[in-house]
């Protein structure tokens, strides 16, 4: 992966910018030696930073941008304004075509833009997804698979030849826009060691459906039954059955 000069991502809450430089540059660079965080740790994030490995021929750096207030909500979007070292509107997400889509309340300076806020875990609990440990035959049944950190992923190969990371796959980049190839060892494991965000996850759904109940009789004894699954009640309960002995319209959930 490689990012755009000039473009913003975010990890673990804060922004950042890729920013050209002529030199090496990493004691400037907030994702190296100015932090923290060790940077071969986050390389998936940053993707590749040196001229010689960049398709763009450009050296660039990362620096970690500011905050203005607290997140808000403009045109359905759920977005958070930052301070940039642009003096321009060119990497907001209202500036399209040479027009601003905020709906004329942008409050920013020349040198603040809006970046939109990914609602991965929102999403996430909105559509009730549901992880669980990760399991080689149902994974190579076609079972649906993910990161830790919700990530889709596309496994190429669980055969690697003479690796101790045989599972090859395809993951989601953390601005949803690209795939990195990553490796796993047979338990799904990022690393052997240690718990990590890239392990591989079971990705499973929680469904939801409507049932009519009926009082089934055998051997003297009225047991509850049920017939198929209707995804509205107001569905369900026009197709029950007339005549037989109808308890309730109940609903149920699932997992897939």
């Amino acid at each position: 992966m490689e990012r755009k000069v000039g473009e913003i991502f975010e990890y673990n809450g804060e922004w950042y910018q890729c920013i050209h430089t002529k030199s090496l540059g990493c004691e400037n660079c907030d994702l190296a030696t100015k932090s923290d965080i060790h940077c071969s740790d986050v390389f998936e994030i940053r993707g590749e930073c040196l001229s010689c490995y960049r398709k763009d021929g450009k050296s660039v750096i990362f620096k970690k941008l500011e905050k203005v207030g607290e997140p808000e909500i403009i045109n359905g979007k759920k977005v958070q304004s930052i301070v940039t070292g642009y003096a321009n509107c060119t990497f907001c997400v209202f500036k399209k075509g040479g027009a601003c889509l905020s709906g004329g309340v942008c409050k920013n300076s020349v040198r603040a833009i809006y970046v939109e806020i990914k609602q991965n875990k929102e999403d996430m609990e909105e559509k009730k997804l549901n992880f669980k440990p990760f399991d080689l035959e149902a994974a190579k049944a076609g079972k649906p698979v993910c990161t830790r950190d919700g990530r889709k992923v596309r496994i190429l190969c669980y055969d690697l030849k003479g690796a101790e990371y045989p599972i090859v796959a395809l993951v989601e980049a953390h601005d949803y826009l690209d795939e990195s190839i990553s490796t796993y060892d047979r338990n799904g494991r990022f690393d052997h060691d240690r718990e990590n965000k890239n392990d591989l996850m079971m990705l499973s759904w929680k469904k939801e459906g409507w049932v009519n109940v009926y009082k089934s009789y055998n051997v003297g004894k009225k047991i509850p039954c049920m017939a198929s699954i209707y995804p509205t009640k107001e569905e369900a309960k026009k197709s029950s059955v007339v005549g037989f002995d109808y308890v309730d319209t109940v609903k149920i959930e699932w997992e897939e």
